[in-house]
């Protein structure tokens, strides 16, 4: 029997963290603290009397609440939204709710340059060469590979690490450079057939996740959690947007979060993210496959 690895890895890494009292103040103390992230029902377990008759529904019904209630929640609001109609070659940007831009990208998802702070940052592949060993990566990469590849199968499954599969999610990561070609960010895994496996990871290893919690794309919230189990931002679908505006979405970041340049990267990388957890493999083989790579 399969299980939805994002919600088991989840739940047990909250279980293992154990917060000592001056982290519990701080705890108490986020407004954000009751906000669920995975694919797990918020409902407590009684007896079978006094279960719902019908868990998917009633699980859908907790969704479509926390989705309506999302403008509620404390923070920075921001919308990612295309600048035109054209669906391909469209160039998209990152707005305040004064309609500042603050960052834009260019239709490439795969080779897209992004503007953010006056600066330029373009995408290129990690250079992880063939038959090549882990000692022999860019510095952070193979703790990078290593991560996704625990994300993918499961922290708690009981599947051991192959050298092909690290060496496969090396190969897939892909760095954002500025324009003196310094290493800002790291994007890897998929958002993809239900399963939240992206990840932003910055030089420093610090890392984002983004793990979804929603049954279909208009009940849907993605949170961006950090290596600490932190919420850092959460996306939704606009709501009523057209076919033309799929790739759109809203954004509220954490009050506690500064909104600095490398943040900002992120949220215009990963923005899509939500819309691409939605998407199924092409059975012809034509089907656009979107990655956090």
């Amino acid at each position: 029997m399969g299980y939805d690895i994002d919600a088991v890895d989840w739940f047990f890494d909250q279980l293992l963290r154990r917060p000592d009292h001056t982290e519990l103040a701080g705890i108490s103390a986020d407004p954000w603290r009751d906000l669920a992230v995975a694919q797990l029902t918020g409902s407590k377990v009684g007896d079978a009397a006094e279960q719902p008759p019908n868990p998917r529904a009633y699980f859908a019904e907790e969704c479509a609440n926390a989705w309506r209630d999302f403008g509620q929640a404390p923070g920075m609001h921001l919308r990612w939204g295309r600048t035109g109609r054209r669906l391909r070659g469209a160039c998209y940007e990152l707005r305040t709710l004064q309609q500042q831009t603050i960052a834009s990208r260019d239709g490439q998802r795969l080779t897209a340059t992004v503007l953010a702070g006056g600066r330029s940052f373009t995408y290129k592949k990690t250079d992880v060469p063939a038959r090549s060993t882990a000692d022999s990566w860019p510095p952070g990469i193979a703790e990078l590979a290593a991560r996704s590849w625990r994300d993918y199968t499961g922290h708690y499954a009981a599947e051991t690490m192959s050298s092909k599969a690290q060496w496969r999610e090396a190969r897939t990561a892909r760095e954002l450079v500025d324009e003196t070609g310094i290493p800002i960010l790291y994007s890897s895994g998929k958002s993809f057939d239900r399963q939240a496996y992206a990840c932003v990871t910055f030089p420093d290893q610090r890392w984002l996740r983004f793990l979804v919690r929603g049954t279909e794309p208009w009940n849907a919230i993605m949170t961006a959690v950090d290596q600490a189990g932190n919420k850092v931002a959460r996306y939704r679908k606009s709501p009523g947007d057209p076919l033309w505006k799929r790739a759109e979405a809203e954004i509220t970041v954490h009050p506690d979060q500064r909104l600095t340049d490398e943040l900002v990267l992120a949220i215009a990388i990963s923005a899509e993210w939500l819309e691409s957890f939605f998407s199924r493999p092409s059975s012809g083989g034509a089907g656009a496959v979107a990655t956090g790579a």
